[in-house]
């Protein structure tokens, strides 16, 4: 498994019953890692990462895209391209993009922006085969109130209970069982690689 996330995943064990990679890219957007990705005629850039080979491919990326003024519309045609691109470079993985989180530090200005945003992006995710959109933001509000006890002081990254919330929240849906079972449920067809 590869997973690609801005600073939200530092600290966060993803990896399971798959091998796993984890880049972390402070401050990245969706469209850094686009550029991380793409490469032309096979050159890659100083800092472009190979997706070839992964069964799964998790990024969870966007709280910088929020938090420097894009807009829900902006950003899920974004992801559409950050699709596009890891599905030139990688036919068969399973591509699953996690929600965008909910943070202290701009929660009372950005709260109903990342819900539009993650609204925006699970449609876009849809319109795609083998790509599952995970509701992972919604394990750091009871309500509509945020818990900020999973966060550190600064309201901008996880603290080490966040990182554990989050983490074996992904290493369960990430499971080979729970893949087969949310393709299955949304009606979807399974991919070959999880067969």
């Amino acid at each position: 498994m590869l997973a690609l996330s801005d600073s939200m995943l530092r600290g966060v064990r993803v990896g399971g019953r798959f091998d796993s990679d984890l880049y972390v890219r402070g401050g990245a957007t969706v469209r850094d890692w686009t550029a991380n990705v793409y490469y032309d005629n096979d050159q890659y850039g100083s800092r472009s990462i190979s997706v070839a080979g992964y069964q799964v491919i998790l990024v969870h990326v966007g709280t910088n895209d929020v938090s420097n003024g894009r807009t829900s519309v902006e950003i899920s045609l974004d992801i559409k391209e950050l699709i596009d691109v890891l599905r030139r470079n990688n036919r068969d993985a399973v591509l699953v993009i996690s929600g965008i989180l909910y943070r202290p530090v701009d929660d009372d200005t950005s709260y109903a922006m990342v819900n539009s945003t993650n609204a925006a992006i699970s449609r876009v995710t849809d319109r795609f085969p083998g790509v599952l959109f995970l509701r992972s933001h919604t394990l750091f509000k009871s309500g509509n109130t945020l818990l900020s006890q999973l966060f550190d002081h600064s309201g901008l990254h996880l603290n080490q209970a966040g990182q554990g919330r989050l983490g074996t929240y992904l290493r369960a849906r990430l499971a080979r069982g729970s893949l087969v079972r949310d393709f299955t449920l949304t009606r979807r067809t399974v991919p070959q690689v999880l067969r």
